[in-house]
């Protein structure tokens, strides 16, 4: 008796070993079906966004343009402590930039932002700001002298789109100014979906991301995946008394 005991516990144990794989494989299944926050996994997408590095007095990946070349002085600076700053200087009224082009992907939300202070800029006409080139899409401006404020702006990007000219921007189209214009920290992320009615958003409804096909469809196989691993784990691991008969 003590060894037929034995013998079925032996049994059982190479069993449980044989299912294990197979469990494993389910549960991996089950967690890559599983909606993942993209605000987990945000990269930064701007290239040299604080400004650290250059040479020859300008920063490396930035571009500077204007409207009126003789308009407007770009200077760049960089400190010990590893942040740079970006400086729009307009004599004359301009609309005058700092420019990046960012990779992106299509159809996918964007949170861009920067740090912005201003000295003389002109009240009458757009100040200083983020700005996506050939677009609307734009943060607030500042005006005036103010000191460091972080600006920013969501974007959903559309179903072609690779790429966004990112603008530290000073004046715009049709509404040129002047003074002086500072930008670092400047970033673009994929960071999730932003809220409805927050303020800034272009290029999409946000609620339109819950209501897509494919996160309910996600949400079921991921539901179905672990029943199934469930009823696996109960089937061939449980106690013989509280097994599912085959």
């Amino acid at each position: 008796m003590d060894l037929g005991l034995e013998v079925h516990e032996l049994d059982m144990s190479a069993l449980a070993r044989r299912r294990i794989p197979l469990l494993a494989a389910l549960l991996t299944l089950a967690a890559a079906a599983l909606p993942v926050s993209h605000a987990c996994a945000s990269i930064e997408l701007v290239k040299n966004g604080l400004l650290a590095e250059g040479q020859d007095g300008k920063p490396t990946h930035w571009r500077n343009e204007g409207y009126a070349t003789d308009a407007t002085t770009f200077t760049w600076t960089s400190g010990p402590e590893g942040l740079g700053v970006l400086l729009i200087d307009s004599a004359k009224p301009n609309d005058a930039r700092w420019v990046q082009s960012v990779p992106v992907s299509p159809g996918t939300w964007y949170q861009i932002t920067a740090w912005v202070r201003t000295e003389d800029v002109g009240a009458q006409s757009l100040g200083a700001y983020l700005s996506v080139m050939d677009t609307f899409y734009n943060s607030r401006d500042l005006r005036g002298t103010v000191g460091w404020q972080q600006v920013g702006f969501w974007v959903k990007t559309g179903s072609l789109e690779t790429s966004l000219p990112l603008a530290c921007r000073l004046g715009g189209y049709s509404s040129l100014n002047t003074g002086r214009a500072y930008c670092t920290g400047i970033s673009v992320v994929a960071a999730g979906t932003p809220r409805a009615g927050e303020p800034f958003l272009y290029g999409g409804d946000p609620g339109s991301a819950e209501s897509s096909g494919d996160l309910p469809i996600a949400k079921g196989v991921a539901v179905l995946v672990a029943i199934g691993v469930v009823l696996l784990a109960w089937r061939y691991l449980a106690s013989p008394a509280a097994r599912i008969p085959p």
